[in-house]
């Protein structure tokens, strides 16, 4: 764990220890290109739709869209599990949350609808203790305690629908009506059953596992079916549900005490037993996934029939995704994935439209970390390094430096006190207070960006570059 003294061993370093890189051909196919490494020491994983998101066991929250690089969010330390909504639980029972706060989502009896904002560092949940498991639908939350009880926020409609300190009324749910009382979904509010064992949620749906197996369920779901859903079935054996997103066709995929899987009702298809975990695939109920004891994961439809998906083993979580799509935890701490993850776009190690027989599952991709003094600064875009030059995007890095930036056609003005800097795209000659420097990669554009050489602005700039090459992470001093 030692970072380097120069740049100049930053190539031979990440040649030797980046066994899983991402190497892609820009405009000149001589380019040597390394994107990222494969994201390790995972302890947790969560989906909704194109959002993605990995724990690692130090606490860091990784996210990504699609089958894109997983980006560095907050660090969170303790938390043993975390959804994309924006939520973790903490081994000690607590509960925090971040991000956005449209439908008073962080619990902190607030809300920002008026004006949205991104800047919510995370905080603890006051009022929830002992939790043992959570869930999110995004614009709401769950919480699952200890003494079996469960606790619900945001989304007044939601809230509304599963809370006894409401009056359940349509109105709720309509995104354009205020109610005097709507500032108590704000705050976390007991759930109107008790015996819980287990909880799920999507975007619109909560259901409910409590300790005689039976299963509760709440939802909007258009107009004319919302609140308690009537199940179509009396059951008495489930341990735990999984919800497609949106309820799309009614669909609720159930895990008996036997370890079968069935799938909202119990004519449709039963599977064989030693199943341990769920997951519904969001739009189409022949792609859930399920977890098997061994390890092995394994397509599920709604007939019943199986399918192992190759090439996985010693799995412990998964999420399925879009159709004949998935993400995978193994025991070592390493994320996979495979198929159409963008509804149409190629994944990692998968075409699209392949059958589950061809699907070839392959690491997800972190990308490189960029660290201001004792800070990481949040990108648009990744690092990406050229040849052995690290590139970053033309304003996140440099304008966190205190500098200002300006791009006019392809002309690059970066400057900072009495320095000032001009690059121009594709082009190595550059300038410094007038006098005329070359790099040894050009800034390009790229995939609807500009990229920038960062050794050469940042040192011209009076700061220091390192490289951390345990956790990927570039290192600036000014």
């Amino acid at each position: 764990m030692r970072a380097l003294k120069k740049w100049t061993g930053l190539t031979l370093l990440l040649l030797s220890i980046c066994f899983m890189q991402v190497h892609t051909a820009f405009a000149n196919p001589a380019d040597t290109v390394l994107k990222g490494t494969a994201l390790n020491g995972i302890i947790d994983i969560d989906s909704m739709l194109e959002s993605h998101l990995a724990l690692q066991s130090d606490g860091t929250i990784w996210t990504w869209e699609g089958n894109g690089l997983a980006k560095r969010g907050p660090k969170i330390p303790g938390a043993v599990s975390a959804e994309v909504g924006n939520i973790a639980l903490k081994s000690d029972g607590t509960v925090w949350t971040w991000g956005t706060n449209e439908s008073g989502q962080l619990g902190n009896g607030t809300t920002d609808k008026q004006k949205p904002s991104l800047n919510h560092e995370p905080a603890q949940v006051k009022g929830l203790k002992n939790v043992i498991a959570i869930a999110s639908g995004g614009s709401f939350h769950v919480a699952l305690a200890k003494d079996h009880t469960a606790w619900i926020w945001g989304s007044t409609c939601i809230s509304a629908m599963t809370r006894s300190d409401f009056t359940f009324k349509q109105s709720y749910c309509n995104a354009f009506e205020e109610h005097p009382d709507e500032e108590k979904a704000y705050v976390p509010g007991l759930i109107k059953r008790e015996g819980i064992v287990a909880i799920a949620a999507s975007q619109n749906n909560i259901s409910i596992v409590k300790e005689d197996g039976s299963v509760n369920r709440w939802g909007y779901w258009d107009n004319v079916r919302m609140g308690e859903d009537t199940l179509p079935w009396a059951t008495k054996d489930i341990v735990a549900v999984s919800e497609m997103y949106n309820d799309y066709m009614g669909s609720l995929l159930l895990l008996r005490k036997d370890g079968t899987v069935g799938y909202y009702e119990p004519t449709a298809g039963k599977s064989k037993g030693g199943f341990i975990k769920i997951s519904a695939a969001p739009f189409d109920a022949n792609y859930n996934l399920a977890l098997h004891q061994d390890g092995s994961i394994w397509n599920h439809e709604d007939n019943g029939n199986l399918i192992q998906i190759k090439g996985l083993s010693r799995i412990v979580d998964l999420e399925a995704r879009a159709a004949n799509s998935g993400l995978a935890l193994d025991n070592r701490g390493t994320v996979w994935s495979w198929g159409d993850a963008k509804y149409g776009s190629a994944s990692q190690g998968a075409a699209p439209k392949k059958t589950l027989s061809e699907i070839k599952p392959a690491a997800v991709i972190k990308s490189f970390s960029v660290q201001l003094n004792d800070d990481y600064i949040p990108l648009k875009a990744a690092p990406i390094i050229i040849n052995g030059t690290t590139f970053v995007p033309l304003r996140d890095v440099f304008v966190a430096m205190g500098a200002k930036v300006n791009y006019d056609s392809g002309k690059i003005t970066i400057s900072k006190g009495k320095t000032t800097i001009l690059l121009e795209e594709n082009k190595r000659q550059t300038t410094i207070n007038g006098i005329t420097k070359q790099v040894a990669e050009a800034p390009r554009y790229d995939q609807g960006k500009t990229i920038v050489p960062l050794r050469f602005v940042t040192e011209a700039l009076g700061a220091t570059v390192k490289w951390n090459a345990a956790s990927d992470t570039i290192l600036i001093k000014s």
